[in-house]
């Protein structure tokens, strides 16, 4: 088969009919020959634009470029060239071109005119000033990498984030930027990226210009051709935040294992989560023993595991976040000994979910030691009797109890004076807590008991209505024979019986009843006495 070239006629009508702008340009500029794709691309009628010269429409800043490489094919330097350029259409908007001329010779060669050809880039000359715009705004590092790890553009934001120059930071692969413990890292995941895919997060330090490290996080995918498009953000306030909480932490930790108290945390379940040496101590579990048990069966007694779970479940249903409360209560030992605790618990949320935690304290010693103190202070050091100060407080909330109309005994020994005179005051004390007993004795649950001073007793009553009886009862009790005294001397007592009218105070009834008492002495002792309408009664043993 022979083939032919195809004729003027056929180029002629692909000239015209071409997408694509094509023209015919003289040596000095002026357009020759035009197509319709070219005059529709710059905004003129043919007429028009055959009138004028590429210099005219060409942008200004870019027709020097322009205007040498013309001079460089004239000159038989290149043969043709390609170019990107401005053009200025006819109503002054500008349009992108890249064009690609070539030199039209004659027959004898010498030049003729240029053949070119004019492709309208203005869409993708948008589309790549808005990646720039974006490339250059972006807060985050920007890169484009050879593969042997040249940069080949950056975005301000490293000169920004690394205070280094462009051209510094392109001279030598960046590698050279990395910290020495982190270029081995670096350099693996680098030869992972080879082998194809992305790099999501990876993490390295990159020297500052003023010599600091900063820290950053990568994202970076492999380009057909083997270049690394690279995205890094700053995360050096980030990491040492990091490293500053899980410091924080650890002291809190060192904090709370070595704490003097028991500490113990758990979940919204009960179920403990944590504990430090000292709970170790406090409750005999090991912390492998406790981790993972309820607490309510661990540490509660019996007789209060489920007021605890019920507490707990409480708290949930409220839908509080924090708390925090003080309070006393019995916990069980591994032993099954119980100790009282004094614990602070609160509960924080903890990744939505409330996690509570207590510092306990076993305070069973101090308690003994704080009950002991209360006890002597409100209690006679001798007969073991409350003491005056305990029983003015106990006969103050008798009487200011509504309807409250008790009676008051108030009791003293007679003959105990000889018993000290004649016996001594050792043989004195062991009577007085003989009477104390006797005393006790007789009035069991009907009342309270105390010793005022000395020799002198009381006996505080709900009502009036044993008064009587009781009265004969003390004294049938003082009356018999203390063994300490061998028969040495003799003992009785006499007793002041006072009611308490509506609304009277504890001094005027003590003073009624002592005044009682005083009449029973004078009619001549082993007695109880009591006033009625302004008369004394007095009845003998």
């Amino acid at each position: 088969m022979s083939t032919s070239s195809p004729s003027p006629e056929h180029l002629a009508a692909a000239f015209v009919q071409s997408t694509v702008g094509m023209a015919l340009v003289g040596l000095q500029g002026q357009w020759l020959e035009v197509n319709t794709a070219l005059c529709a691309m710059l905004g003129y009628r043919r007429e028009k634009l055959l009138n004028l010269t590429f210099q005219e429409i060409t942008h200004p800043e870019d027709l020097p470029e322009d205007m040498a490489l013309v001079k460089r094919v004239l000159a038989d330097e290149i043969a043709s060239y390609r170019l990107e350029k401005r053009y200025r259409k006819s109503d002054g908007a500008i349009v992108w071109a890249l064009l690609h001329v070539t030199l039209s010779r004659r027959t004898d060669g010498v030049p003729h005119c240029f053949v070119v050809q004019v492709v309208d880039i203005t869409e993708q000359k948008r589309a790549l000033a808005e990646r720039d715009a974006l490339f250059s705004l972006s807060p985050d590092l920007l890169a484009v990498s050879t593969p042997d790890g040249y940069l080949t553009q950056i975005n301000p934001a490293w000169h920004e984030l690394l205070g280094w120059e462009d051209a510094r930071l392109m001279e030598r692969p960046f590698i050279g930027m990395i910290h020495p413990d982190d270029v081995a890292r670096t350099e693996l995941e680098m030869r992972r990226l080879a082998g194809g895919g992305t790099v999501r997060g990876f993490r390295n330090r990159h020297r500052h210009a003023d010599g600091s490290w900063r820290w950053i996080e990568w994202s970076t995918r492999l380009a057909a051709d083997g270049c690394m498009f690279c995205s890094g953000r700053d995360v050096t306030g980030q990491i040492e935040g990091e490293g500053l909480l899980r410091a924080q932490e650890r002291k809190i930790r060192l904090l709370v294992e070595h704490a003097n108290d028991a500490f113990v945390g758990m979940d919204r379940h009960g179920i403990i989560t944590e504990w430090n040496q000292h709970a170790e101590i406090t409750f005999g579990w090991h912390a492998d023993e406790a981790i993972g048990q309820p607490m309510a069966d661990l540490l509660a007694p019996p007789r209060l595991r489920q007021a605890h779970v019920d507490g707990m479940a409480a708290f949930l249903r409220s839908g509080a976040t924090e708390a925090r409360k003080r309070v006393e209560k019995p916990a069980l030992r591994k032993d099954g000994s119980e100790i009282l605790v004094e614990f602070t618990v609160g509960v924080v949320p903890v990744d939505g979910e409330p996690w509570f935690h207590a510092f306990l304290r076993d305070v069973s010693k101090q308690r003994r030691m704080s009950d002991q103190l209360h006890y002597r202070a409100t209690h006679d050091f001798l007969t073991g009797l409350p003491n005056r100060y305990e029983f003015m407080n106990l006969l103050q909330r008798s009487l200011a109890a509504p309807g409250a109309a008790p009676a008051l005994l108030f009791i003293d020994l007679d003959g105990f004076k000889t018993v000290n005179d004649i016996c001594g005051h050792e043989t004195g004390d062991t009577v007085l807590i003989e009477f104390g007993q006797r005393l006790l004795a007789v009035m069991q649950d009907k009342g309270q008991v105390a010793r005022l001073a000395g020799d002198e007793f009381v006996a505080l009553l709900e009502t009036a209505e044993e008064a009587e009886t009781l009265c004969a009862a003390i004294l049938r009790a003082a009356a018999q024979p203390y063994p300490q005294l061998d028969g040495r001397a003799l003992l009785g007592a006499s007793i002041g019986l006072a009611i308490a009218d509506q609304g009277e105070g504890v001094d005027t009834l003590l003073a009624r009843a002592d005044a009682a008492m005083y009449a029973a002495k004078k009619a001549g002792k082993n007695r109880y006495a009591f006033g009625r309408r302004g008369e004394w009664t007095v009845r003998p043993h």
